[in-house]
């Protein structure tokens, strides 16, 4: 999955995705800095921590993705930042994304000690492309994963995925 030992390979988060939430933290930067604007009516503060709070949403929506490095999978959403070594995973799955959203499929990594975890960077709604993108990023994840554990003297005993 990545090219050598240092590179590194990112799968960013759908692009329409990014741009609706990129859009909307824009739209409540602007609403915060109209409320600091304000004469005396305005509340600074509520702008303040709005603006703070809108800052902090673009930039988590412009990271989000997956990254996959020697050491293993970085999963970013917009809440949330999972590290998962290579060393830690038994195995990588399709799964519900679970979102009141109505996302529907994603990848989901159980580690040795039994934890499961969504990667909801990279969830979809249920459609026969999302699908057929995720079973092929599987199929890379499962490859990577064996590659990782053929060469790796700490991980090897675990066997296949």
């Amino acid at each position: 999955m990545t090219d050598g030992r240092t590179s590194a390979i990112r799968i960013p988060t759908g692009l329409w995705q990014r741009v609706v939430l990129t859009v909307a933290g824009a739209v409540f930067l602007l609403i915060a800095i109209g409320e600091i604007a304000q004469e005396p009516g305005g509340s600074k503060v509520f702008g303040a921590v709005m603006g703070v709070v809108s800052v902090v949403m673009i930039y988590r929506v412009l990271r989000m993705g997956l990254v996959i490095d020697d050491s293993g999978i970085t999963s970013r959403t917009m809440e949330w930042t999972h590290r998962i070594p290579w060393c830690e995973i038994a195995s990588v799955d399709l799964a519900d994304a679970g979102s009141a959203s109505g996302l529907g499929t994603a990848l989901a990594i159980t580690t040795h000690k039994g934890r499961r975890i969504i990667l909801r960077s990279l969830a979809g709604y249920s459609t026969r492309g999302t699908t057929a993108r995720l079973r092929q990023m599987k199929a890379q994840l499962d490859a990577t994963l064996a590659g990782h554990r053929t060469g790796c003297g700490t991980c090897a005993h675990a066997g296949p995925a």
